[in-house]
């Protein structure tokens, strides 16, 4: 979570490309024009700063891509289209009386605050990214109006009986209604089969959950479990390997198993439950498949108004800045070759 906070808010945002409008004329200092104002190099610099610093800040990470590579280009233009976008959304939310206040603002601060630990760790994390708090404000005021921005164009999205019956009949979404087996199942793990053979006699002798409790507490070497008497919760198959799904799919509800070799050590495995797979009732899917329809009406809405605003806008790019060229795939002839995005 700490790494990625300040990534979701720099660069979640780059699905969208904006094509150039007209010439590529725009004000000394800018890089871009969306209507009448403008987004600077002074932004672009600073967003490219962050990212060099979010680049030496993860452990493992690529290096930082160098001038002239594809993957260079890439991020480049996805720092435009993100700087583009913002002040594109900006404007229209302002003719749509769309805002965010100072109280949800300060709320979404608080939230993030909280995920990564408290203020002092979050003044460290942005330290170390290059990030101001002051920025971070800037950065989440402007994700929080591209939400609203979003819910306002998409609030009109309905979904209709016959189209939720459409979708039901489809042969190709049967399998979404499909509910498999499952069950129920607490283990102990361990490290050694003699210590599995010992956990197996006591549990076996009293399988009751206060011994559960007890022995797992006392043996489990799974951090995730021993403190609630080796409890996993319910499952269905393919979640767990192979070598323990197949002894828990085979025991009866209540019998402790022999011990269990598997990647992870020796398991001594106890079904509590079993629930035999089902399919969904219209009834039962009819909630989800309306969610799924929504969301897509939404997507569509969202895309169909993002291409209004752009044209309207008339947007222009700065020499070197045009997102659709830095991002064209080369021609066979050229010696360029396309590579992964760094933010992949």
């Amino acid at each position: 979570m700490k790494k990625v906070i300040v990534a979701a808010v720099l660069l979640g945002l780059l699905a969208f490309a904006f094509a150039a409008c007209g010439g590529n004329s725009v004000p000394t200092g800018a890089i871009a024009s969306v209507g009448d104002a403008t987004v600077t190099q002074e932004q672009f610099d600073q967003i490219w700063a962050q990212a060099e610093a979010q680049y030496a800040s993860q452990q493992g990470a690529p290096p930082f891509p160098k001038e002239g590579t594809a993957q260079y280009d890439q991020l480049k233009a996805s720092i435009v289209n993100y700087l583009v976008q913002n002040e594109l959304i900006k404007q229209q939310a302002a003719d749509m009386n769309v805002s965010v206040t100072q109280k949800q603002l300060d709320e979404r601060i608080k939230q993030v605050t909280q995920q990564v630990g408290g203020q002092k760790k979050l003044d460290a994390l942005l330290k170390k990214q290059g990030v101001t708090m002051e920025q971070l404000n800037t950065q989440l005021e402007a994700q929080m109006l591209q939400e609203a921005v979003r819910a306002k164009v998409g609030e009109n999205a309905k979904v209709t009986e016959a189209q939720i019956k459409a979708y039901w009949d489809d042969p190709k979404n049967k399998s979404q209604f499909v509910v498999p087996d499952s069950i129920d199942a607490r283990h102990v793990l361990v490290n050694t089969k003699a210590k599995a053979e010992k956990v197996q006699k006591l549990l076996a002798a009293d399988n009751s959950d206060a011994n559960w409790n007890k022995v797992a507490k006392q043996y489990s070497i799974d951090p995730g479990s021993k403190d609630k008497g080796g409890s996993l919760g319910s499952f269905p198959k393919g979640r767990m390997v192979p070598e323990f799904e197949k002894v828990a799919f085979s025991i009866k509800p209540g019998t402790v198993s022999v011990p269990v070799k598997s990647q992870f050590g020796w398991h001594v495995i106890e079904v509590t439950k079993k629930t035999p797979g089902s399919t969904k009732t219209l009834e039962e899917a009819k909630s989800m498949i309306e969610q799924s329809l929504k969301f897509q009406l939404q997507a569509k809405a969202w895309d169909t108004w993002l291409a209004n605003a752009e044209e309207k806008a008339g947007i222009k790019y700065g020499d070197g800045f045009d997102p659709k060229t830095l991002t064209a795939s080369p021609s066979p002839s050229g010696s360029a070759t396309p590579a992964p995005s760094p933010t992949s």
